[in-house]
């Protein structure tokens, strides 16, 4: 019986837990296009990780990815014609953390529509 009893608590935490881990990040993302180029968007992209409080941990010629506390969020910018397309991601395995941080980070970038 406390073989049986051991055996079914130990299960049930492997799939407890296993459970959590296949959960994964929340995300929140949102896109628009904006009149900017597509430098001027990356170049609002760095200071907007920065103005929040986040760490770029990444960038190439059309992503800026930065950390904070409980949160990555992530900023493309892809240029299209005489405009810019904006994409900002933001993950956490909290969902409130994930939207916040994209929201902060979107609205430095993307200033008013265009």
């Amino acid at each position: 019986m406390m073989k049986s009893l051991c055996f079914a608590i130990t299960t049930i935490g492997v799939f407890a837990a296993t459970a959590a881990q296949a959960a994964g990040p929340v995300f929140h993302w949102g896109s628009d296009e904006r009149a900017m180029s597509q430098q001027e968007c990356m170049k609002r992209a760095k200071f907007a990780m920065g103005e929040v409080g986040f760490t770029v941990i990444g960038e190439d010629g059309s992503d800026v990815a930065g950390s904070g506390p409980d949160v990555t969020v992530l900023v493309t910018c892809k240029s299209v014609g005489q405009r810019t397309f904006i994409s900002v991601v933001g993950g956490s395995p909290n969902s409130q953390s994930a939207e916040q941080g994209r929201n902060r980070v979107r609205s430095l970038v993307m200033g008013p529509a265009s």
